[in-house]
């Protein structure tokens, strides 16, 4: 995506969605900061980080994911902050999420039908299909097995972009809780009357409606999902004790962790010759098409496995 975004826009918080206190890791000056605004999304893309403080602190059993999501609701203040306009196209997604290059040069460029202008909001948004790599190059899921991921909206219809007066605020599933009336969800089967103009999407409507999913020809993958892609295994031990996707078991070894535990037997057969990336049909990232990387992140993972196992066998 080199040189292709307008604006980027993260938002990080005090705590995680658990409700974990965390250290904030991109203040001004920072390193991480530093390396954010290097040009790394390209020469004239502005990149902000905002902080927010967890809104729901005094509701100790929201549901993580509500919490994630609350905390993406402060996107599109960023958006509008830095001049989108109704003609712009909004992504939400996580950082290991990202459309194929040639994608986001076609949402550019092309006649897409959900972006025209006079949309009714209904239904604006295009869902990438994902492919998905899990730790390592070498590890992928199979063709047909897509994650929808990343979300597009026209700005025309975004939240903070679009026209309230036209696309006036709607009825939101609320189900009646306390934690659900902080955001809650928007409704997939809303019908309303021929002619009608729809709400207007907040960043959670992205993510949970995935309607209009797009492959390439040939049914293949529009997008890459660079999942637990961590330098080590204590980093990726936290985000499963402590985040949205997490199962709350602080000393449970990650070779019994279901999510992954394919992914370790995968690098254990492959690490002195790793091929699974050779097969992959479609297009993939152009840094992992690089041999000598792929050799090197199985190895450092294979460093990882062992001392995760010297671990466990001393308990």
């Amino acid at each position: 995506a080199y040189g292709l975004y307008h604006t980027v826009a993260f938002i990080e918080s005090n705590t995680t969605p658990t409700q974990t206190v965390r250290e904030t890791r991109f203040d001004k000056g920072s390193l991480n900061y530093r390396m954010l605004q290097s040009g790394i999304f390209g020469p004239n893309t502005d990149v902000y980080v905002d902080f927010r403080v967890d809104a729901a602190k005094h509701l100790p059993n929201l549901d993580p994911f509500f919490r994630e999501n609350l905390q993406r609701s402060h996107i599109t203040q960023r958006w509008k902050e830095a001049g989108m306009q109704p003609d712009d196209i909004g992504i939400i997604c996580d950082v290991d999420e990202v459309y194929t290059r040639d994608f986001l040069l076609a949402l550019q460029s092309c006649d897409v039908p959900k972006f025209r202008r006079g949309q009714d909001c209904h239904s604006p948004e295009i869902t990438g299909m994902g492919l998905k790599f899990q730790l390592v190059p070498d590890f992928t899921f199979p063709p047909g097995n897509y994650y929808p991921r990343p979300q597009t909206v026209i700005g025309e219809c975004i939240d903070k972009i679009g026209d309230v007066n036209v696309h006036k605020p709607g009825q939101r599933n609320y189900n009646g809780n306390e934690e659900e009336r902080l955001i809650g969800k928007r409704l997939k089967n809303l019908k309303l009357p021929k002619g009608s103009m729809y709400p207007l999407w907040q960043p959670w409507d992205f993510r949970i409606m995935q309607e209009n999913k797009v492959f390439e020809d040939g049914g293949l993958h529009t997008a890459y999902h660079l999942h637990n892609f961590f330098d080590s295994f204590e980093v990726l031990k936290n985000k499963y004790t402590t985040y949205a996707h997490g199962d709350g078991h602080t000393e449970k070894p990650l070779s019994s962790v279901k999510k992954i535990q394919k992914s370790i037997e995968t690098i254990k057969k492959q690490y002195k010759d790793p091929k699974e990336f050779d097969n992959v049909k479609g297009r993939k990232p152009f840094l992992l098409d690089d041999k000598l990387y792929r050799i090197a992140r199985i190895q450092e993972m294979m460093v990882e496995i062992q001392a995760e196992e010297r671990k466990e066998n001393t308990h």
